[in-house]
């Protein structure tokens, strides 16, 4: 039977692994888990870690909430849609329901799996499915450009990376000299991610912001352990992010991206979904859609039309712009159970 991890973090996990769930009700997964680092500093979870030391919330309870069987039924989706309510005003301006209640449960646990495990219970997160961090600990995101084995650090802190270090400020710098790593070097990976990896038999990394979350989720995954998925069996499916964002990956092909994975992964993936479609946007300064120039690959490359545009509204008290493109479930879940013969 399949067991599949997704890699990732944010909007682009939590959307794949809603395509992914009916895979899971209908048996053809034997189980599905997130794997997620701790790094996220902004917004909500920033003030939360830094007020009580606790873990980083924010895509944990967002991937958390994509798994709940509560949705689909109008009382549940009344509690999931109080879960996401950020508070515009007051004490408690910038946070989310959701990322409070998570800080409260680890508070009052032996630590964030417990607070997790309960959190998954409220939610009637199904059973052999669930949300994992990589450590127990949170992390420091560190970005660096590393040349003729000097390295030189050119910013902390996974939200103030993620808006505002150029990591292509030199020409000369190549997408694989800039690495993602942690000042806290000597952190373990959490027991139950090692378990999930070493029973998986898929892995998937999920798409999203590269430096954000993909990058920081693969980085996190080798912290004790630099070859933790270089002898893997799992058949390992990237897909592919949408847009190419400004400061970190502008000009990047699609092949510049999976070079870039390969590189934590320290071994080839085996499919990448690319997205051909496209929708009327105004694309800002550094954006462009992700493409693939070359010719010949040694991963088999899934062409598919899977973008799709949402009508959201941005509000005043967002912390980060709310996602417009993103890639169609329905689709994702026709591709997945096509490629794993489900």
């Amino acid at each position: 039977m399949k067991k599949v991890v997704v890699l990732g973090g944010g909007n682009g996990t939590s959307r794949l692994l809603q395509a992914l769930l009916p895979l899971l009700h209908d048996k053809s997964l034997s189980s599905l888990h997130a794997l997620i680092h701790m790094a996220d500093d902004g917004g909500s979870t920033g003030r939360l870690r830094q007020q009580y030391a606790v873990g980083a919330m924010g895509d944990l309870t967002k991937c958390l909430l994509a798994l709940s069987a509560l949705r689909g039924d109008i009382r549940g989706d009344e509690f999931l849609q109080a879960l996401e309510y950020r508070f515009a005003d007051g004490d408690f301006q910038g946070h989310t329901l959701r990322n409070a209640l998570l800080a409260a449960l680890e508070l009052t646990s032996s630590d964030i799996d417990a607070a997790i495990a309960t959190f998954a219970r409220v939610l009637q997160v199904p059973k052999f499915t669930g949300v994992i961090p990589t450590t127990l600990e949170a992390l420091t995101q560190q970005v660096a450009i590393v040349q003729n084995g000097d390295q030189k650090i050119l910013g902390r802190g996974q939200h103030f990376i993620s808006w505002n270090v150029n990591v292509q400020e030199d020409p000369s710098w190549k997408p694989e000299d800039i690495r993602v790593g942690f000042e806290e070097a000597d952190v373990p990976l959490n027991p139950r991610a090692k378990k999930a990896l070493e029973v998986a038999t898929h892995i998937i990394i999920a798409p999203g912001h590269t430096y954000g979350s993909i990058l920081p989720t693969l980085a996190s995954l080798g912290l004790d352990n630099p070859e933790v998925l270089m002898h893997s069996r799992a058949h390992i499916t990237v897909v592919m992010t949408l847009l190419t964002t400004p400061l970190h990956t502008v000009g990047w092909t699609g092949e510049d991206f999976v070079r870039v994975y390969e590189s934590y992964l320290k071994r080839p993936v085996d499919v990448v979904i690319a997205n051909t479609g496209r929708v009327p946007i105004e694309l800002v300064p550094g954006q462009a859609w992700v493409d693939f120039s070359e010719g010949d690959h040694l991963y088999a490359l899934e062409r598919v039309d899977a973008v799709r545009k949402l009508d959201v509204v941005q509000q005043a008290h967002d912390v980060v712009p709310r996602p417009v493109l993103v890639h169609d479930q329905a689709q994702m879940e026709g591709i997945f159970r096509r490629l794993y013969g489900v």
